[in-house]
């Protein structure tokens, strides 16, 4: 779900709405954080009980996965790879890491 919110939003944002593409891929990416919190918290982990911890290591994570996010998206279009494949790309290569990330460390026991 969160893919959808994040890569809707850059479509939106550059592909019909012309925004630059670093723009369009921030405001896709930021968009879609309360989304897979809430989405990991309830769902996928039901971790419900952890007061603030979990937030701050869960925003821990997803400023550097902004950052990942955003070399992975703007360096394949520079290469000429399409913003919503490079999205894509970037979105696979992540989440294998952000699941071991989020069971070992945000949403823990």
């Amino acid at each position: 779900m969160s893919f959808v919110v994040d890569a809707g939003t850059l479509w939106l944002l550059y592909a019909v709405g012309g925004a630059r593409l670093w723009i369009a891929t921030t405001a896709g990416f930021w968009l879609s954080f309360a989304v897979n919190f809430a989405a990991n918290k309830y769902l996928t982990f039901g971790r419900r009980a952890d007061g603030p911890g979990q937030l701050i290591r869960y925003s821990a994570l997803v400023g550097v996965n902004y950052l990942a996010n955003l070399a992975i998206v703007t360096g394949l279009a520079a290469v000429g790879v399409p913003a919503l494949a490079g999205k894509t790309i970037a979105v696979g290569l992540l989440t294998v890491a952000n699941y071991a990330a989020y069971r070992s460390w945000v949403f823990r026991d």
